[in-house]
């Protein structure tokens, strides 16, 4: 594995080359917010205030790439960070699809799914990212069955985690949190397996989301955007499985645990938009995340956004801790997914309710 001193170098390069072009973007607000920024009610889940760049995603992947590009270059043994150029581009293509959604508002979610799909490709053919098993002995044996099976698995799972972390992409901090959390993880599993490629990876995402998350929480004066978000989840995705198809020994189910929020919370979304009869892609205020911050500011004003987005990350980052604890144990993983679940579905009720009561009193005290 490569030193400490090439580790901080990676993070070092990243963490500066996000935070300086996110800087850069702030400052020059006024020549772009027209076309770039997020209005306060412009949408059923924007709950932050006043006018913000959603062009975050620009920082992010300056700062991933730059450091990834230095750690080919730097890190002794730099022949095992296997090809760089390509797993940059297989995040740029959902990234640049993402920004041109975030710029014209002209690219929907077929358009951003598919674009993930390109770049799942990209790194399925360039970098061996492979779903080769999921350790449910039914779907191994489909995936085994003939490689466009394993390639159409790759692509769905690539495609709906970026998806699901843009939904998660709704408080200031969360998705740096999240993402956060998740990298680390991928981080401290490719070093106990000793993964330089997938290690440098974690440790350039980490950087790069630490250098935006400093313009992002507590008060954010940059978004992620769906450039960012699909950026963020589709270099998890990829690394993940990597990590899986390069080491046996690590269960698909420490992958899954890592993602778990993102996917809970998008697959209760289509089910209670289903049951609503909704459109189970459309936007709405009904997230976890989204309700908890409602309720956190009926609580305790203005800064309940902020304690609903550290919650939810907290939470979620002690049961993706217990996962790295035990990551090579998949009836463990399957355990505490299973436990983590159940509590989504107790906390969502509860939190649901609460939000309902706080919304009958305030009709109450108006008629009043």
């Amino acid at each position: 594995m490569a030193g400490a001193f090439f580790v901080a170098i990676v993070f070092s390069v990243a963490v500066l080359a996000s935070l300086l072009t996110g800087v850069f973007l702030v400052v020059t607000k006024q020549w772009h917010s027209n076309f770039t920024s997020d209005h306060a009610g412009s949408g059923p889940q924007k709950l932050h205030v006043g006018a913000v760049p959603r062009i975050g995603g620009i920082a992010l992947m300056t700062g991933f790439s730059v450091a990834l590009l230095i750690a080919k270059i730097t890190i002794p043994n730099g022949e095992e960070i296997n090809a760089p150029v390509w797993f940059i581009l297989a995040l740029f293509v959902p990234f640049a699809v993402g920004l041109g959604e975030d710029i014209t508002q002209r690219f929907g979610p077929l358009s951003r799914l598919l674009a993930t799909f390109v770049g799942a490709s990209l790194a399925y053919f360039f970098c061996g990212a492979t779903i080769v098993r999921f350790d449910v002995p039914p779907v191994d044996a489909l995936v085994a069955l003939h490689p466009a099976i394993a390639f159409g698995f790759t692509l769905f799972c690539v495609g709906g985690i970026a998806h699901a972390f843009n939904l998660a992409d709704g408080l200031n901090g969360l998705l740096a949190g999240l993402t956060l959390t998740a990298g680390a993880a991928v981080a401290a599993v490719a070093h106990m397996t000793g993964d330089v490629f997938v290690f440098t990876i974690a440790t350039a995402l980490i950087g790069a989301i630490v250098g935006f998350a400093l313009l992002n929480f507590p008060r954010a004066w940059l978004f992620a955007g769906d450039g960012g978000a699909y950026l963020l989840g589709s270099a998890l995705a990829i690394a993940l499985i990597l990590l899986c198809n390069r080491h046996p020994a690590v269960s698909p189910w420490f992958a899954f645990m890592v993602v778990l929020y993102p996917f809970t919370d998008t697959t209760y979304s289509i089910y209670r938009r289903w049951r609503a009869g909704n459109p189970i892609m459309s936007p709405d205020a009904e997230h976890l995340h989204s309700l908890l911050a409602r309720r956190f500011n009926t609580l305790y004003g203005e800064h309940g956004r902020n304690l609903a987005s550290a919650a939810v990350v907290i939470a979620s980052a002690l049961f993706v801790a217990a996962a790295t604890s035990v990551y090579t144990a998949t009836l463990k993983l399957v355990a505490l997914a299973v436990a983590y679940v159940v509590i989504y579905v107790i906390v969502y009720r509860i939190v649901s309710s609460s939000v309902e009561a706080d919304s009958c009193k305030q009709v109450n005290v108006s008629l009043d």
